[in-house]
């Protein structure tokens, strides 16, 4: 989705996460606000990093990083607390693929996870 360097609002988030990752599914409901939007993103972002699908994780990286970059206020925060809050808890663990995942991650995205990881860890 082309964005003209207009500012992602809430309303555009799930469109350009249907255009960047058809294989994720979220049901625009009511109940269906951003932080459960991105909830959804995080726990479908984990799922491949548990099984180490990193051509679909690069997508979800790069989705994010376009979200964050390119939103609003209100989405670069969602961003940030809720979806890279979520998948960087798995960035620590033991998995096989855990430093290529890490490679993956966007610039603007890996600051953000360097500046949770410092202050959860004095």
């Amino acid at each position: 989705m082309e964005t003209n360097h207009s500012v992602i609002q809430e309303a555009d988030v799930k469109a350009i996460l249907a255009d960047s990752i058809p294989e994720l599914h979220i049901e625009k409901t009511a109940e269906c606000t951003l932080c459960n939007m991105l909830d959804r993103f995080a726990d479908y972002t984990i799922d491949l990093i548990k099984k180490g699908n990193l051509a679909i994780i690069s997508d979800c990286f790069n989705a994010a990083g376009q979200l964050h970059e390119e939103g609003s206020a209100e989405v670069k925060n969602a961003i940030e607390n809720v979806y890279v809050f979520s998948i960087t808890i798995f960035f620590d663990m033991a998995h096989a693929t855990s430093k290529q995942v890490k490679e993956l991650l966007p610039a603007c995205l890996m600051k953000e996870y360097r500046k949770q990881a410092t202050c959860s860890h004095p």
